[in-house]
C-alpha cells in the first residue's frame, strides 16, 4: 500500500481552504488537474470520499471535514520539524535546487554559488538554467530567481538586485544606417530580441516627459539574451540589453549607447521560494548571500 503523500494532502487543504479547484491551483501554482489528480488519488488510498463536488460548489463530505481538522496540525508540525533538523547545528546539508534566467545566472549567480559551496561542503547543488518559466512548487526547485516580483501565491521572495537597459549597436552597426535621433526611428531599424518579447514587440522608454511606446518587427530573434548580445556586438542591429551584460562592452565601446536621453525601467530581481520551506537553512543561508548582490 502507498503511503502518505504531502503533495496530495497539501492539494487537499488548499481546497478546503479555498473552496474550489481553481483558486486552489493558482495558490499552489499548478494546474487545476493536477490538484484533481492528487485529490482523487488521495480519496483512493484512504478508501473515503473527502469532497463533494457538484456544478455550483465544492464542500468537504464529514469525513473530509475531519480529515482537514487532522491534517492541518500534523502538516503544520511536519513544517516546523523539517525546519528544526535543516537548522540544527547551524550547517546546510542536502540538495538544493535552483532555476534562474541563463543569462543572469551565468554572470550573477553561478559565480556566488562556487564560494557557496565551498564553505558548505554537506550541500549540494542543482541548477536549472533556462529561460522558459519554471513552476518550482509543480517541479520541486527551493529558490527560483525571478526577473520581475512574483505574484504566484505560496512563494515568499525577496529583492537580491537591480539593473538598468540599455539600447545598444556596435559602432560599425550605427556606421551603416541612418542615425537614431527619436525613439521613433527604431522601427526604421534592425532589431535583435530575446525570444520572450516576439514575434512582434513593443519597447516602451521616457523621452521630452512622456511615455513613448515602439512597436517594432524584430529583424532576429533570439531564445537566450547571450545570444542577443553576441548578435549585437557582430554589428547585426540593435538591442535593448542589461547592464550587468552591456557595462563592459558599453565601457570598451564595442557597443555604444543609443538615444542616451531615453529613460528605460530600472529592473528588480527577486529570489523566490516555497513559504512552507522558509525555515530551512538550506534557502536561508543561499538567500542571505544573493542579498549582497544588491548591496
Amino acid at each position: 500500500m502507498n503511503g502518505p503523500n504531502f503533495q496530495e494532502a497539501e492539494a487537499f487543504l488548499t481546497v478546503a481552504d479555498r473552496g474550489g479547484f481553481g483558486a486552489a491551483a493558482r495558490e499552489l501554482g499548478v494546474t487545476q488537474s493536477t490538484v484533481s489528480r492528487r485529490i482523487a488519488s488521495l480519496e483512493l488510498r484512504i478508501g473515503k470520499r473527502l469532497v463533494e463536488r457538484t456544478t455550483r460548489r465544492v464542500g468537504l463530505t464529514q469525513a473530509g471535514l475531519a480529515f482537514a481538522a487532522d491534517l492541518r496540525d500534523v502538516l503544520t508540525r511536519l513544517a516546523e520539524a523539517e525546519g528544526r533538523v535543516q537548522s540544527e547545528g547551524g550547517e546546510p546539508e542536502g540538495l538544493l535546487r535552483i532555476t534562474m534566467p541563463t543569462a543572469y545566472g551565468r554572470t550573477t549567480i553561478v559565480p556566488r554559488l562556487a564560494a557557496l559551496a565551498r564553505r558548505h561542503p554537506r550541500l549540494r547543488l542543482e541548477l536549472d538554467l533556462s529561460d522558459r518559466y519554471v513552476d518550482i512548487l509543480e517541479d520541486g526547485f527551493d529558490v527560483a530567481i525571478r526577473i520581475a516580483e512574483p505574484t504566484q501565491s505560496g512563494l515568499v521572495a525577496a529583492c537580491i538586485d537591480r539593473f538598468t537597459l540599455h539600447i545598444c549597436a556596435a559602432p560599425q552597426y550605427l556606421a551603416r544606417h541612418a542615425p537614431v535621433a527619436s525613439p521613433q526611428d527604431l522601427a526604421d531599424h534592425s532589431c535583435i530580441v530575446q525570444r520572450t518579447y516576439a514575434p512582434r514587440t513593443n519597447w516602451r522608454l521616457e523621452w521630452s516627459g512622456k511615455t513613448v511606446e515602439i512597436e517594432i518587427m524584430p529583424r532576429i530573434i533570439a531564445s537566450d539574451m547571450m545570444a542577443v548580445r553576441s548578435l549585437a556586438l557582430d554589428g547585426a542591429g540593435i538591442a535593448v540589453l542589461p547592464s550587468y551584460l552591456a557595462r563592459g562592452d558599453l565601457a570598451s565601446g564595442e557597443l555604444v549607447e543609443v538615444l542616451t536621453d531615453a529613460g528605460l525601467p530600472t529592473m528588480n530581481v527577486f529570489a523566490a521560494w516555497p513559504h512552507h520551506r522558509a525555515n530551512l537553512s538550506k534557502i536561508a543561508v543561499l538567500v542571505q548571500d544573493l542579498r549582497y548582490i544588491a548591496g
